[in-house]
């Protein structure tokens, strides 16, 4: 079944909206909405479905035990759905910020 914008706000404004069996909610219940940037942040990187796209890469990288418990604290302090969003998110920016300093050299 699917539901219009308004019916699924109108579901969450009545509490029915619950999380899927097996799934974690990193946030608290009285948080405020997220905003665009926040949902641009979980999906970075993730292609959408109705666009035909080649099949992502994976990207295996090494960290100190450290680094990724800090990867973890702060993709929770951003609101992210794990590190692995932080990394994208991180590493878009990182290659749109050098792309246009390329683009000055020139």
């Amino acid at each position: 079944m699917s539901y219009t914008s308004e019916e699924l706000d109108a579901m969450a404004d009545r509490g029915e909206m619950k999380p899927a069996p097996g799934t974690a909610v990193y946030r608290d219940p009285g948080a405020p909405a997220l905003t665009d940037k926040d949902l641009m942040n979980i999906f970075a990187g993730r292609p959408r479905e109705e666009e035909q796209h080649p099949v992502n890469v994976e990207l295996r990288v090494k960290v100190t035990p450290a680094m990724k418990d800090a990867l973890k604290r702060i993709a929770r302090e951003e609101n992210l759905h794990n590190s692995s969003a932080l990394v994208r998110s991180v590493l878009s920016d990182f290659v749109r910020n050098r792309a246009k300093k390329a683009c000055k050299a020139f």
